[in-house]
């Protein structure tokens, strides 16, 4: 073989396991952004309703319980 053609090869091989571990990466972050979206959705579904783990939200502009003035 010649050695261009050689060289080719070796770059098309480095090429394809270069697209074959982006497609993996590309692969997981797919599976963190859907689980993160899902995890939104249940936030706001949450806020919509009024309540977190604790029960009632309360408003911001409620004064502290310690507050006499």
């Amino acid at each position: 073989m010649s050695d261009d053609r050689v060289e080719l090869e070796s770059k098309i091989a480095l090429l394809e396991r270069t697209v074959e571990s982006l497609s993996g990466e590309l692969h997981v972050h797919a599976q963190r952004i859907e689980s993160l979206q899902q995890s939104v959705k249940l936030l706001a579904e949450q806020m919509t309703r009024g309540k977190g783990d604790g029960g009632e939200i309360e408003p911001h502009n409620t004064k502290p319980p310690h507050y006499n003035g």
